[in-house]
């Protein structure tokens, strides 16, 4: 109570009242001494922060990734998906009839362990077709074929071993002959790169290790080139 000190208060009572008067002075310096308690804010200790000055919480992380389409695509007549970009085959940079990042060209398929994935390729919002014969080699005597392989342009990836084993998306770039890389995808550069990974209709994000992607049984992998899509293509196909 800093405003009352070097003050004198001189209090005169009313006279001959007695125990009445020393009441009305005990109540009157009672009420005195609240009334500057309050104006010190309590007599001690911090006072409580106003209310409703604390910062909001932050916003949820907005999750962007699309969601499977609904709607699922029949591929068991393994018809072309996407328009025509790429030429049948692998490049010149690709499987020759050599062994390829541990992946070798057989004349005759084992059918031991036998899965497909498919992938999808997309440039700015239009689906482009894989090319058909990736990983089979016609110009060696006889025709061989790469563990990884395409038939036809429908996108399913054909994984034939004698045994179940690691394959991989770097390892089917790696036939075709074509990058697979953060700013280089099959030859398309300067845009972003998205790659999804898609099993049993649960859309994952890959961020990083793209080569490392397990070409699974009826996974679905989009890589995505340009615009975003809005959601993931749903296929289905009744073998492995």
């Amino acid at each position: 109570m800093s405003h009352m000190k070097g003050q004198h208060m001189n209090i005169e009572f009313p006279r001959g009242s007695g125990s009445i008067g020393r009441a009305f002075a005990r109540a009157w310096i009672a009420g005195l001494l609240a009334t500057g308690l309050a104006a010190c804010g309590g007599g001690g200790g911090d006072s409580a922060p106003p209310v409703g000055n604390n910062p909001p919480p932050p916003p949820a992380p907005v999750d962007d990734t699309p969601r499977q389409s609904a709607t699922a695509i029949d591929l068991n007549d393994n018809h072309q998906v996407g328009v025509d970009n790429w030429p049948n085959g692998n490049t010149a940079t690709g499987g020759q009839g050599a062994t390829v990042n541990g992946i070798q060209c057989l004349v005759n398929m084992p059918e031991t362990y036998h899965v497909h994935t498919h992938v999808s390729i997309f440039l700015n919002g239009v689906a482009q077709a894989v090319p058909g014969n990736i990983g089979i080699v016609r110009s060696v005597d006889p025709d061989c074929f790469y563990t990884i392989h395409t038939h036809d342009k429908s996108g399913k990836i054909h994984v034939e071993s004698d045994a179940p084993g690691l394959f991989t998306l770097g390892q089917l770039f790696a036939v075709w002959g074509q990058p697979l890389t953060n700013t280089n995808l099959a030859g398309y550069t300067g845009l972003p790169i998205t790659i999804y990974s898609t099993d049993a209709g649960v859309v994952t994000e890959v961020e990083s290790n793209w080569d490392a992607i397990e070409l699974r049984s009826h996974r679905e992998i989009t890589i995505v080139i340009g615009t975003p899509i809005t959601e993931i293509p749903n296929f289905t196909w009744s073998s492995m």
